[in-house]
Formats: C-alpha cells, sequence, structure tokens
C-alpha cells in the first residue's frame, strides 16, 4: 500500500506524455532509503543492464578510440561520472584486464552509498583494491580526477535538469582530453513497455520497476540531445543503439599525451 500511495504521489499511475520530458518526477533511488535498500536496487539493476547488453557501448566506444592511440602514449584515464556501484568500471576493467591494455580507471558518484557499494562488489569480485579509485564527490567539483582522458557516464543523464545536461556536456568538452561518452535512455513508451515486461520476467525489485517506469519519462529523445549539445556549443554525434538507449558522443581531434 505504501509503494502504491508512493507512486501516487510521483504521477506514475497517470498517462504518460511521451511528448514531453517529465523531469520532475521522483525517483526512489535518489531520495532517502537504506544502503540495504540501495544495494538491492543497483545490483537488481545490473542485472538488468547484462540482460539488455547496457556495457557494450561503453566498451566499443574505448576499442575505437584506442584504435586512435599509437605509440608512446600512457595508460588512457577513463572517469565515469554518476558511476553508481561501479558495475560499468568494473566491465571495462575485466574487458582490459583480458586484453592486456593499462587504462587508469576512477568512478565519481555523489550517492555515498555509492562508493561503499563499489567496494564491497570489488572484493566479490576479485578485482584488486587499487585497480578501481572510487571518489564520493560532485565531478565537476574535483580537481583529484584530473588529467581525465576519456569522461563517460551511464544511466546518469535522465537524473539531470536540462541546465545540468548542459554543464556536463561542457564539462565533458573542457575536460576529456580523448573524447567523451554518455550512455543513457531514449524516451520511448515502446521501449519503456519493453523494460515493464523485461522487469516483470526477471523478477525485478519494486525499486527498479518503479525508478525504471520513471527514466524512461525523464529521459531524453535523440532531437532533444541534439538541441542540448547544441546549447552547449558542442558537435557529437547521436546514435541510437538500440534496446531503448542512445549514446552521446565525441572523439577529440587533437592527440592525447606523451609518455
Amino acid at each position: 500500500m505504501a509503494e502504491m500511495n508512493e507512486m501516487r504521489r510521483d504521477g506514475t499511475d497517470s498517462v504518460p506524455d511521451w511528448s514531453r520530458r517529465e523531469y520532475d518526477l521522483h525517483e526512489w533511488m535518489d531520495g532517502p532509503c537504506t544502503y540495504e535498500e540501495y544495494a538491492r536496487g543497483a545490483l537488481d539493476l545490473e542485472r538488468v543492464n547484462r540482460l539488455t547488453l547496457g556495457y557494450r557501448p561503453a566498451l566499443r566506444f574505448l576499442e575505437r578510440m584506442l584504435g586512435r592511440v599509437g605509440p608512446g602514449h600512457g595508460p588512457l584515464h577513463v572517469v565515469d561520472v554518476g558511476c553508481g556501484h561501479g558495475d560499468g568500471l568494473r566491465q571495462i576493467y575485466r574487458w582490459a584486464a583480458r586484453k592486456k591494455i593499462p587504462l587508469r580507471l576512477t568512478g565519481v558518484d555523489i550517492n555515498p552509498y555509492a562508493a561503499r557499494l563499489a567496494q564491497e562488489c570489488d572484493r566479490r569480485a576479485g578485482v584488486p583494491a587499487a585497480s578501481i579509485a572510487w571518489i564520493t564527490a560532485n565531478a565537476f567539483e574535483v580537481d583529484s580526477v584530473a588529467p581525465v582522458d576519456v569522461a563517460m557516464s551511464s544511466l546518469f543523464t535522465h537524473h539531470l535538469s536540462d541546465a545540468a545536461i548542459v554543464d556536463l556536456l561542457r564539462w565533458n568538452e573542457a575536460t576529456a582530453r580523448a573524447g567523451w561518452l554518455v550512455n543513457d535512455l531514449r524516451r520511448s513508451e515502446r521501449a519503456a513497455m519493453g523494460f515493464k515486461w523485461l522487469t516483470r520476467v526477471a523478477r525485478s525489485c519494486a525499486m527498479v520497476k518503479h525508478d525504471g517506469a520513471i527514466s524512461f519519462r525523464r529521459a531524453l529523445t535523440m532531437d532533444e540531445w541534439r538541441q542540448r549539445c547544441a546549447q552547449a556549443g558542442v558537435a557529437a554525434s547521436v546514435v541510437d543503439v538500440g534496446l531503448g538507449r542512445l549514446c552521446v558522443e565525441r572523439m577529440q581531434a587533437g592527440l592525447l599525451r606523451t609518455v
């Protein structure tokens, strides 16, 4: 009953207007919750990400990025903004370890639960403690992450206002010396219905079901992303990668640093 009342306050039982972004809707994971509730939701969402191939865009982007890097360049510093409990960076770590690619990996998230759960998941997965740095902070205000070669974010920007999205794009452009990638949901009724079906089949927890439905309504369309890029003065590519996701990406024209 409490969950139903919460959904009514959020407006999630109303008929969605897919023609506009409904940023003001509330996601449970963004509000007050216990660490146990946060962890259950984050780990459940990780399972959904695996089923929907949610990590593939970042790995493909890095493959293309590394193809531009010739001899004499040091390990790329990859920073994941809004990293959550770090499932994306762990995927990158495993991928790089298999291919023997040296990378420096840093995850930044403002939620204090994120780093705690990320470190616990690292230990369970056998990831050496020094392999990924976890920082609890606003990425825009942390000098210790610099220098940054590649900036990434996944399932993060729909949590931001339109103005904050423009700020993120400008920060990416000014900070990431090799390039940057935004991987997020695409607002679509069809995609939202597919997600709803998947979470039922996967028996996802109430938080993932609720927040997933809200996330699609808070997400941007491809045209809206092009508008945000224009506002930020950024010439980026906006690509539909399928399964209800899109990517906004840019590879910088300049050379990467040499050792």
